[in-house]
């Protein structure tokens, strides 16, 4: 094997060395573990760059001077390994230790200028310069024995302790180690007349390069897994390269009538080299060149798989099908394209969002389920090309389902499966020009259509939640109702009766205009109290939309505090009302904060035990001295909340009623949620509880509000 050979693995790792220690050090340059590592690769540059030189030396004397030179550097690698390795396992180890050491090798480096480290060079096997030891040069190899050992002990010891993340980083440590000293240690036998060649110093690089990686990366690779790969991939070049240098071999016999050997292992090592790097060169490069000579195509992809992204964030179905169906269109240049969707009640699929679909009055906008076009689908999973099924040429479900299509004006349907189930087909015509889909259209197009089932499953789930929380508020509304009912029962029946009274009376009475005059002003006042109750109770009541509008918040409060004061006075509980002067509208929804009142008034009152107040009051109130808030306060002398249960009870179903349902405040803090403010509460047990809702002054509701559905119901549940 050829000296240059050798002389080569020298270079490489001189080079790995210098930029993979500027390269770690420019990372920390402060860190003490990042500053040793940069020491210990300057010295192991230093020795393979003298290294190289010496290999390539055509002189005894240019050899002697380039021995002793890389003897400078490889006296001072085995401290600074062992330095570096501790500090970045932060190991206490002595300090004097690691300084003797460090002495030893300053005293080697002063004798390695003369014969006491290199005494001389003489030919050893292939080599005309190799060096021969001096006295001293047994103390350089006893000494990168030992701390070489030691430092393989010390990781043994430290990965049985560690776990995690740190135990991997050992792991790559221990491997390091491993294969790094034994490559460089086949340098040392022919120093002693063993005939054994430095076949693995090109290895010292990999020990610089782990030791990099296991420093700069934070989550290493799995140690057995990148093992594994090595091996396979060395196993699979062997396979294809073995072949390939055979018939070099010969091809060289052909021609020139002998085998060159360097030429030979030039081409072995460029064949290598090729085979090693090719493949990221070709992974890394393939999305550039094709950005460049195919923009058009690279163009729709990208919008493709950004639309994708885009729509896993969408919760509104009716947005995630039209984005899906304008974006192909835009994208591809389809000039029509269709999304049905599978109607959960009848089972069949219909037509959700469409471009450019000009059916006739007698088409349905629809697709039984029991359809061919559908059952196909569902056998196969894949996407369907009209013409394929066409060309299939057999009456059957296969022409049956491209009649579909074609009546559908659709080239290719793409399912949208989740959880093995067809919820979704996209239907779309040929591309501009007519041009029919590539494989990797359909590829794209089918990974943006797996994006698109998520996400339309996704808004299914949105909705059957709004679904739920619409139920739950009227179900919540009822609970109220049944309550207030019976105390405005109680507060109806009085006015009726002192009118019925009168009406008996008047008949015999007629003729006494005082008495008329009495009957008339009592009639008509009882009246008035009559409707005024039950107007205010069917304000609650009675669903509406939700509807977002500026509105005065002393109204609301007012009235809500006139539809409980029944209620309150059966319990015998005064309801004061204290409301704030010069307070501005404010954009509600005037239902839902009415049943925020109604929720809040209702657990003051039954808070109390025996007689006692609620305080109700408005003012204006201001955080920070900028932002400015619509306060409501509700206060009441019950109970009070204890300090343990304050966190819980705005958490759903959270109650310390024994006929409550844990709802209502829950309810009552999305909605002021909802409306950009917030609910605080202070209680003392014993002494009473008081809730603050501030609902933002100025709030623009088109950027924030997304109102809920049946808004308006309440629970009285705290």
């Amino acid at each position: 094997m050829p000296v240059q050979i050798f002389s080569f693995g020298g270079l490489v790792n001189g080079l790995s060395a210098a930029l993979l220690g500027l390269f770690v050090f420019s990372r920390k340059p402060h860190d003490i573990r990042h500053q040793t590592y940069a020491i210990f690769c300057f010295c192991l540059t230093v020795w393979s760059y003298s290294y190289f030189r010496w290999m390539i030396s055509d002189n005894a004397a240019d050899a002697l001077l380039w021995s002793r030179v890389l003897m400078a550097g490889a006296i001072f690698i085995p401290p600074t390994a062992f330095h570096h390795l501790v500090r970045l396992l932060d190991k206490k180890i002595s300090h004097l230790f690691i300084a003797a050491n460090y002495v030893v090798s300053m005293a080697l480096f002063c004798g390695n200028w003369d014969s006491w480290i290199v005494r001389g060079v003489a030919a050893r096997g292939p080599f005309p310069y190799w060096p021969v030891p001096g006295p001293l040069f047994h103390i350089h190899v006893a000494q990168l024995v030992g701390l070489a050992m030691l430092g393989i002990v010390i990781l043994l010891r430290e990965l049985r302790r560690a776990e995690g993340l740190k135990r991997n980083q050992i792991r790559f440590l221990i491997v390091a180690e491993i294969v790094g000293w034994s490559g460089g240690a086949t340098n040392y036998p022919l120093w002693y007349a063993i005939p054994i060649l430095p076949y693995g110093n090109i290895l010292v690089s990999a020990y610089t390069a782990i030791f990099a990686y296991a420093m700069v990366r934070y989550r290493l690779l799995d140690i057995e897994l990148v093992i594994k790969r090595s091996l396979i991939y060395a196993f699979q070049l062997l396979i294809l390269l073995t072949p390939c240098y055979v018939l070099l071999l010969l091809a060289q016999t052909l021609f020139f009538g002998e085998v060159s050997p360097r030429f030979s292992l030039f081409s072995l090592f460029m064949f290598i080299l090729v085979g090693f790097f090719f493949p990221k060169f070709r992974f890394s490069t393939d999305e550039a060149f094709e950005r460049v000579l195919f923009k058009k195509r690279h163009d729709y992809r990208a919008t493709l798989l950004h639309s994708s992204r885009e729509m896993l964030s969408m919760v509104e179905l009716e947005a995630v099908c039209d984005n899906l169906v304008k974006t192909v269109v835009k994208a591809l240049g389809v000039p029509r394209a269709s999304l049905f969707l599978l109607d959960e009640g009848s089972g069949s699929y219909k037509l959700r969002s469409s471009v450019g679909l000009n059916l006739q009055e007698a088409d349905t906008p629809e697709i039984a389920r029991d359809d061919p076009l559908i059952e196909i689908l569902m056998q196969r999973h894949e996407a369907l090309i009209r013409e394929e099924l066409e060309l299939a040429g057999d009456e059957g479900p296969a022409l049956e389902a491209a009649r579909k299509m074609a009546g559908l004006q659709s080239e290719i349907a793409l399912p949208l499966n989740s959880k093995e189930r067809l919820i979704a087909i996209l239907n779309l015509a040929l591309r501009e020009g007519r041009e029919m889909y590539s494989p990797e259209d359909i590829e794209v197009l089918s990974t943006l259509a797996n994006q698109a089932a998520i996400a339309i499953e996704n808004a299914r789930l949105y909705e059957n939640l709004k679904l739920s929380q619409s139920i739950i508020r009227r179900a919540d509304r009822l609970s109220s109702l049944g309550m207030l009912t019976a105390g405005l029962a109680h507060e109806i029946r009085n006015p009726l009766v002192a009118i019925r009274t009168f009406t008996q009376l008047l008949p015999e009475r007629y003729q006494d205009q005082e008495f008329r005059n009495v009957f008339q002003t009592v009639a008509l006042k009882e009246v008035d109290r009559i409707c005024g109750l039950v107007n205010d109770l069917l304000n609650f009541a009675r669903p509406s939309t939700p509807n977002v509008s500026a509105q005065d918040v002393n109204e609301i409060v007012d009235a809500i505090a006139r539809i409980l004061d029944t209620e309150a006075k059966d319990k015998d509980v005064k309801i004061e009302i204290h409301l704030g002067t010069g307070l501005p509208k404010i954009f509600i929804d005037k239902e839902q904060i009415k049943q925020v009142c109604m929720n809040l008034i209702l657990n003051a009152i039954q808070s109390i035990e025996g007689a006692g107040t609620v305080e109700v009051s408005t003012r204006l109130f201001g955080e920070n001295g900028s932002k400015r808030f619509a306060q409501i306060e509700v206060r009441d002398t019950g109970v009070g909340i204890p300090e343990k249960d304050i966190e819980n009870i705005f958490n759903p179903f959270f109650t310390t009623k024994k006929d409550g349902s844990g709802l209502g405040l829950s309810i009552s803090h999305q909605i002021v949620k909802e409306h950009g403010g917030y609910i605080v509460v202070e209680s003392q047990v014993g002494r009473g509880t008081s809730f603050f809702v501030r609902l933002p002054v100025g709030y623009n509701p088109r950027q924030g509000m997304k109102p809920l559905p049946q808004a308006h119901e309440a629970d009285p549940g705290r």
